[in-house]
């Protein structure tokens, strides 16, 4: 019989793409065959428009468009009819969309899915609907720095932002300082 091919899963709306994110996505890509990695939220996500939805989308395509074994799959919230605290059948529909996005069926019998998340709660559900799935929930310790920090003081945290992310910032004046 064939081994099965692991595939990882991270996903985040990142608001913007920091160290943590990074260090995450770097241990799904050193431990699976392929990862699938979501982009997710919606414009307003956080409370603010920060960076636009499809501009993280795009600014996340040319950070990882030499990552071979990751494809980047969209889920846009709102355009799938998902706002605030997600229900079951919500969740439902939002793992749909990321694994239809990335090429995927969750139950395809011949991929071993490994979720990397950084949220307990997130596990909680996704494992339901999942059960055969596995489920690493990642120490978000290792790098003590939230997006809401950045996001709140991007100047002071710039050295924690993604390059990529960085210039988007600089250029539209969100960080001043070079």
């Amino acid at each position: 019989m064939r081994e099965k091919r692991r595939v990882g899963i991270t996903f985040g709306c990142f608001i913007p793409l920091h160290k943590g994110h990074l260090s995450i996505i770097k241990q799904a890509e050193t431990e699976n065959n392929s990862v699938i990695l979501g982009v997710t939220g919606h414009d307003m996500d956080r409370g603010r428009d920060f960076i636009p939805f499809l501009r993280r989308l795009r600014l996340m395509h040319s950070v990882y468009a030499s990552h071979s074994k990751v494809t980047i799959s969209e889920v846009d919230d709102r355009a799938i009819g998902l706002t605030g605290t997600f229900s079951l059948s919500a969740w439902k529909r939002w793992c749909d969309e990321l694994f239809y996005g990335a090429g995927y069926h969750p139950n395809d019998p011949r991929n071993e899915f490994h979720w990397y998340i950084g949220e307990k709660s997130y596990i909680e559900k996704i494992e339901t609907l999942y059960p055969e799935h596995h489920f690493h929930l990642m120490d978000r310790s290792i790098i003590p720095l939230s997006g809401t920090a950045i996001r709140e003081d991007p100047e002071r945290y710039s050295g924690y932002i993604h390059p990529v992310f960085l210039d988007y910032l600089k250029k539209n004046r969100q960080i001043t300082k070079s």
